[in-house]
């Protein structure tokens, strides 16, 4: 396709300095499945930038590709953020979207996922169909958490999920596991003898192999294993399991077909 002939473009956006080097190359997929689909439509990966970064030799970053956009003669611009919250990375996001509103006739953004009620159904059928449990196992998601209000996203994944039968189902975040004292006696409560520790983050990086799997005695996976539990854990990001990837397209089929564009 010859981009300088599109007037449309999908921005597939996440977070980090050097995002292929932190296990972000699922961004690449979705790329790929996106140039496959959406063929009258140029597709760009682009990361936020944070103050002190000056270059990356990773993915793109989001001002740079707009930027280049506007000189590509884009005047659509569909946004698929790839954060779960709409938290302090997506606030960024929206800023930086919001500084370049002037160069494009119009930008239209998806909803991260934990925020989008018409997801939860998909998301966690999804999880329990990769995570299937046994009667005596707990399955832990364990979150980033957030001074932002956003981070209620992660108590209400944990109802949904308790209230469609699936009991063995937890959600934690990296703010909770100073205080996870009561979380483990009703674990021990209720017969629990394994437990498995899932990202539930797109990518995997320092809160994976630190918070949750280190080998420190503070680590997530030191204080269960300390406790009684016999603890494994998953080391790779949602975002690289195509179940998730889906997820993710069809939320953008769905801001794309409300602006009743062809798809």
């Amino acid at each position: 396709m010859d981009l300088h002939q599109s007037k449309k473009a999908i921005l597939i956006v996440s977070y980090g300095k050097n995002s292929l080097s932190t296990g972000n190359s699922f961004i690449l997929a979705l790329e790929k499945q996106l140039k496959s689909a959406l063929q009258d439509y140029a597709v760009y990966p682009a990361i936020i930038s944070h103050g002190q970064d000056k270059d990356s030799t990773g993915l793109p970053f989001l001002f740079k590709v707009l930027e280049q956009l506007y000189y590509n003669k884009i005047t659509t611009l569909f946004i698929l953020p790839t954060f779960l919250l709409p938290g302090h990375s997506f606030l960024k996001m929206q800023q930086t979207l919001a500084d370049h509103q002037h160069l494009f006739n119009e930008i239209n953004i998806c909803t991260p996922l934990l925020a989008a009620k018409e997801c939860y159904g998909p998301i966690s059928t999804s999880l329990a169909t990769l995570y299937p449990v046994h009667n005596d196992e707990a399955i832990v998601f364990l979150g980033h958490g957030s001074s932002h209000s956003s981070s209620i996203y992660y108590n209400e994944l944990e109802t949904y999920f308790h209230n469609n039968h699936h009991i063995n189902y937890y959600v934690l975040t990296l703010n909770f596991l100073s205080d996870i004292g009561d979380f483990i006696a009703m674990l021990h409560k209720r017969g629990i003898k394994y437990i498995r520790l899932i990202p539930l983050l797109m990518l995997a990086g320092y809160h994976v192999f630190h918070d949750m799997a280190g080998e420190h005695q503070e680590s997530l996976y030191s204080v269960l294993t300390a406790a009684g539990f016999k603890v494994d854990c998953v080391l790779s990001g949602l975002g690289n399991e195509p179940i998730i990837q889906q997820i993710l397209i069809d939320q953008l089929l769905i801001q794309i077909n409300k602006d009743n564009l062809l798809l």
